[in-house]
């Protein structure tokens, strides 16, 4: 990949609401701390080139690094989350589908794709990006559920997935060094 470094960042914490789906969920007042601390990170004044996926908690994340690097991110699906339904779930009910999908990747959670399909749907916009922007830094401001299969996927830590889904905090981020990891997003 020739020297390219790609930072993956999960969105900041949001503002629930179950009038609305997911994808378009703002972010809470704790996420917009969380959103300004991020541009405030050493290794983000390194990054040439922002994607986000289409939801709109992803964006709302990068703003202020974008504003700070005057830098517009670019919306790409293949960062979305793991495609669910548009049903609000309980956080019972949300936890428990989410054990599903994270101990069988080939199980459609919440109506919507296996964590199978995901991650090579996300492995594909990885390839994209990085051929696209050889030598330089990235940012990708994601999801937690994907990022984890993905990171799971480069580790071969396979068994360890429901576990990491729940130390992932919002706005945790990791690196990638011409393929390799350099920093787990639960370090």
């Amino acid at each position: 990949m020739n020297g390219t470094k790609i930072i993956f960042l999960r969105h900041a914490d949001t503002q629930k609401d179950p009038n609305l789906n997911a994808a378009l969920w703002d972010l809470s007042d704790d996420g917009k701390k969380q959103a300004e601390d991020v541009a405030n990170i050493s290794i983000m004044d390194e990054v040439d080139k922002i994607y986000v996926s289409e939801e709109k908690k992803t964006s709302l994340t990068a703003l202020p690094l974008t504003d700070k690097l005057q830098k517009e991110p670019v919306v790409l699906s293949e960062f979305n989350e793991v495609k669910r339904g548009d049903k609000f779930l309980t956080k019972e009910e949300f936890e428990a589908e989410k054990v599903k999908q994270l101990e069988d990747l080939e199980y459609p959670a919440f109506g919507g794709e296996s964590g199978n399909d995901a991650l090579a749907r996300f492995k594909k916009g990885v390839d994209s990006v990085s051929k696209e922007n050889a030598g330089k830094t990235i940012l990708v401001v994601t999801h937690g559920t994907v990022l984890n299969i993905y990171f799971v996927d480069l580790l071969d830590t396979y068994d360890t997935l429901p576990e990491r889904w729940k130390q992932t905090g919002f706005c945790s981020y990791g690196v990638i060094e011409d393929g390799k990891v350099t920093k787990d997003i639960i370090s």
